[in-house]
């Protein structure tokens, strides 16, 4: 087998949060992907010798942020390159608790998802959970790191991209698009104000499924 034939395929850079008995922990994965958008589920790949994995296998619930090409290397060395066991990688990090109890960073991240471990599967080395996605926030516009991205940032052969570190202003016109078939609300009803029977023109689906976009 030509093992240079998975260096073609692609890979992001995410923070996987977790916390169990009152501990909390995040490490870096490369492995994130939605699977179903309704119900709306994420499916993550985790080493098994990492500290983050047995809290996840425990707990059954996780958090995913999603970096951005505008993170740090320092924000990637931070959670990649150091063990849960031996330094508590979040006593000096900025990051939130969400409604689930699990840790979510933000900085330097496009958008954070929180799950409840829907299934599980066993690779050997590492495990394949899959994740009824229950909270999800979009946090600044900006295109995500892919590995490929990270390791030439890392050799100096792209240079760092800057970004306002900001929400969007709610000042802004808020769009919500179908989870499904990806429509963008443009009528002039505001969409909160939308009966509960709209559906989405282009694939039927009910108003529940659209987002903030």
């Amino acid at each position: 087998m030509d093992q240079t034939a998975l260096f073609t395929l692609t890979y992001g850079v995410f923070i996987l949060g977790a916390a169990n008995n009152g501990a909390k922990n995040a490490c870096i994965i490369n492995t994130c992907v939605q699977q179903t958008a309704e119900p709306a589920r994420v499916s993550v790949t985790v080493l098994k010798s990492n500290l983050t994995h047995y809290m996840v296998d425990a707990s059954k619930k996780f958090s995913v942020s999603v970096l951005g090409k505008h993170a740090s290397l320092e924000t990637v060395a931070h959670f990649g390159l150091q063990s849960g066991r031996k330094v508590d990688k979040l006593e000096n990090f900025e990051h939130h608790i969400d409604t689930l109890g699990t840790p979510v960073i933000e900085k330097d991240s496009l958008a954070t998802f929180s799950c409840k471990v829907a299934e599980q599967v066993d690779l050997g080395t590492h495990t394949l959970f899959i994740g009824e996605v229950v909270e999800a926030t979009k946090l600044v516009e900006g295109e995500p790191m892919t590995y490929a991205y990270y390791r030439d940032l890392k050799a100096g052969k792209v240079q760092p991209i800057g970004m306002e570190e900001r929400k969007p202003s709610e000042s802004a016109q808020v769009q919500y698009e179908c989870a499904v078939c990806h429509y963008l609300y443009d009528g002039e009803v505001p969409f909160e104000e939308l009966p509960d029977t709209y559906v989405c023109p282009i694939c039927g689906k009910p108003k529940s499924v659209f987002f903030k976009a």
